[in-house]
């Protein structure tokens, strides 16, 4: 099947494909027609998961789990192995080899885009808690931070659009060169404008500090 047929092919961005599209653009990846995914945060892989069983129910799929001793992270990875089918080039050619945004997130309802969002930010997103200081602070208070850093210079211009198009409030695209020439971006985002536009993520440990924050953001 070539491109030209994949374009005019019929398939469906609904809540599953959005939210993988993200997860594809951040920690995921495509090799010889199977989706490849890793992270520490097993409600992360196992809802990766789910969506590909949803969307190729025939598919051979499996959990496992990989101890990393050689890492500074002594965590373990889980790991899925999921094969695409067809919906690898799509995949690939919606998003130019993980380069740009799904040329069809553009033009999808806000809901969708919401979790396509939520996959992006689940993959790279964060939230941080750091304890204010001073003498105005005499009890413990908080301030909550999110935002989104990691990724190559490219897409993440596109995403910082998409969430100004939801109402979102975001700082500046920051660009760093690491240790071993790559570039690193980021951006922070502003709490507030971010629950006011509906938006999530789905991993526990990143959500219970937004439910959190969300009552504290101004």
């Amino acid at each position: 099947m070539n491109l030209e047929t994949i374009s005019r092919q019929d398939y469906t961005l609904n809540r599953e494909t959005a939210y993988l599209f993200g997860v594809y653009l951040t920690d995921g990846s495509i090799t010889d027609c199977n989706f490849n995914l890793q992270a520490i945060d097993r409600d992360f892989v196992e809802r990766a998961l789910s969506c590909l069983q949803k969307i190729r129910p025939d598919s051979k799929s499996y959990l496992r789990i990989r101890h990393d001793t050689g890492s500074w992270n002594k965590s373990p990875r889980f790991v899925i192995k999921v094969g695409l089918g067809d919906y690898a080039r799509w995949f690939k050619s919606q998003t130019n080899f993980k380069h740009h945004l799904p040329t069809v997130i553009w033009s999808a309802n806000d809901g969708l885009k919401r979790w396509f969002i939520a996959g992006v930010m689940d993959g790279d997103g964060w939230i941080s808690k750091t304890k204010r200081v001073g003498e105005n602070y005499k009890y413990d208070c908080f301030q909550y931070r999110i935002g989104i850093g990691g990724v190559e210079e490219g897409w993440i211009y596109e995403f910082r659009e998409l969430l100004n198009s939801l109402g979102v409030k975001c700082n500046k695209v920051e660009r760093a060169l690491t240790d071993n020439k790559k570039m690193f971006c980021r951006f922070g985002i502003n709490p507030k404008s971010f629950f006011d536009a509906k938006l999530f993520f789905t991993i526990k440990r990143k959500q219970d500090r937004c439910i959190i924050a969300s009552t504290t953001a101004r």
